[in-house]
């Protein structure tokens, strides 16, 4: 727990840092969209995220590295064991206090996250019996401003006592929120606050991400009005503005955040020039780049603890002289074509083996099929092997897609006549020498995905269900290909 607690706290020492820069940037960028704001928070998430980072001569965060407890190993003789425990014994209260932090941690965060739970549990309650407007938006008597609730299918609730010409605007506001994916960045943006509820700077960072979705949201709407209907978006607000204090994870009530400086922002909207976007972009690469990064972690760093630089042994200089460089031997030499011959030898089994096993493949599909096959057609089939799996040397699972296909012919020319392109599994016993179909396994069509995912390796699966169009073309052009050559054979 002291160690999950000290990464934690790490992770949020570094990610302060990139919020003095977000804070710096949001007012040296204030004629920046709003989206580009939200987006700075974005970046500061996948400082929160991400445990680990990479190393960037780029980086501008100061050189810190998580606080450990200080254990050391040191080898003594036994007449110094009294003095180490003793030196031992004064480190117990800072490993204590570590291990209570760490509790109170996660006491904490257990305590937010429970909180939202309770809350949002109350809120769906008083909305249950909700009564549907259209779509995805309903209406409710027991509410008494409009929000967005719900994450998987979010809904948009407005109160009865509405308006007709301000739910007009509510609901295009809410409407943009969803588009935006705004649902889903505030749950996130406070489930990172309750793992960050010790760090001040995080509790003011979600406050503003908060209000930075909502100026977002309200330039996405405006940008399409005209100043009457912008008027009278900015009395919307105003009607339906909440005297809210709490901060929560959801909903995103409409009239909740900051209804003076959105007010202010409608007013006085104009759309930002290219130029302006254009640095918007740089600024935030920039700052990806210098606060998503850690320095380089100097080469020259010496360990500070006196007690372990000096059990280090100085080096012998006779030990430390240079070696001659081995001569290579005959015996060397003969090992070493040894080596080759018997990497030729393995090669060419393998080789043969795959031969072998394409083979008893081919004779297994064609075998399946053959019931559809009718006297003077030309039967053919093509396949990819995605994976294997060898018990020992008695049986063997082969994962692949499988391209069949019938074609009839009047001796010249091949005309297809049915075919099927699937995933296939194919266990062989290899204990005799033919190579027995002791299972030949293919989905069902109503579970079509799920089968595939149960049968075949994770990797096999993925590779199988994304069946991208080079396998079918590939596989098509391998069996017409056998077609022509069977047809030729039947010809001559």
């Amino acid at each position: 727990m002291s160690a999950l607690f000290l990464k934690v706290l790490h992770m949020s020492v570094c990610a302060s840092w990139l919020v003095l820069a977000v804070l710096l940037l949001r007012v040296c960028l204030r004629k920046a969209p709003k989206w580009f704001h939200v987006l700075l928070w974005g970046i500061v998430a996948v400082r929160l995220i991400f445990p680990f980072s990479v190393e960037s001569p780029l980086s501008l965060l100061p050189r810190t590295e998580a606080v450990r407890p200080a254990i050391t190993t040191v080898q003594t003789q036994p007449a110094q064991i009294s003095s180490a425990a003793a030196a031992g014994g004064s480190a117990a209260p800072a490993q204590s206090w570590l291990s209570i932090l760490a509790w109170v941690w996660l006491a904490g965060a257990a305590a937010l996250f429970l909180y939202t739970m309770v809350s949002t549990l109350r809120l769906r309650h008083r909305v249950r019996e909700a009564v549907r407007l259209r779509g995805n938006i309903y209406q409710s008597e027991r509410i008494d401003s409009p929000f967005v609730l719900g994450t998987i299918r979010p809904r948009i609730y407005l109160p009865y006592r509405m308006d007709s010409r301000d739910r007009q605007h509510v609901i295009a506001h809410e409407q943009a929120h969803l588009r935006r994916g705004d649902h889903l960045w505030k749950p996130l943006g406070f489930l990172l606050l309750t793992i960050h509820w010790f760090n001040p700077v995080m509790w003011l960072s979600y406050v503003l991400l908060c209000r930075d979705i909502e100026l977002a949201c309200d330039e996405t709407v405006i940008r399409e009005l005209g100043c009457e209907q912008r008027a009278d978006y900015m009395q919307a607000l105003v009607s339906c503005s909440v005297n809210r204090r709490r901060i929560a994870a959801c909903p995103l009530a409409f009239g909740e955040i900051g209804v003076k400086e959105r007010v202010k922002s409608v007013m006085n909207y104009k759309k930002p020039t290219f130029w302006i976007i254009l640095l918007a972009i740089i600024a935030c690469v920039v700052l990806a780049v210098c606060f998503l990064t850690d320095p380089v972690a100097s080469k020259t760093e010496q360990p500070s603890d006196p007690a372990v630089s000096n059990t280090e042994a100085t080096p012998d200089p006779a030990d430390t002289a240079p070696e001659e460089p081995a001569q290579p031997t005959e015996q060397d030499d003969n090992l070493s074509a040894e080596q080759e011959a018997m990497k030729d030898e393995l090669s060419a089994a393998e080789e043969a083996d795959n031969s072998a096993l394409d083979e008893l493949i081919g004779k297994a599909v064609l075998d399946h099929y053959a019931d559809a096959v009718q006297p003077g057609q030309i039967h053919v089939e093509s396949h990819v092997v995605l994976a294997e799996d060898r018990r020992g040397t008695e049986t063997v699972t082969v994962y692949l897609l499988v391209l069949q296909e019938i074609y009839s012919t009047d001796g010249e020319s091949l005309t297809l006549e049915n075919g099927s392109y699937i995933p296939t599994a194919i266990t062989f016993s290899l204990s005799t020498s033919s190579g027995a179909v002791t299972e030949y396994w293919e989905p069902s069509d109503g579970s079509y995905s799920d089968d595939i995912r149960v049968k075949f390796p994770p990797a096999a699966a993925e590779e199988a269900l994304q069946n991208d169009q080079a396998y079918i073309d590939d596989l098509k052009t391998a069996s017409f290909q056998k077609a022509l050559e069977a047809n030729r054979s039947a010809a001559s």
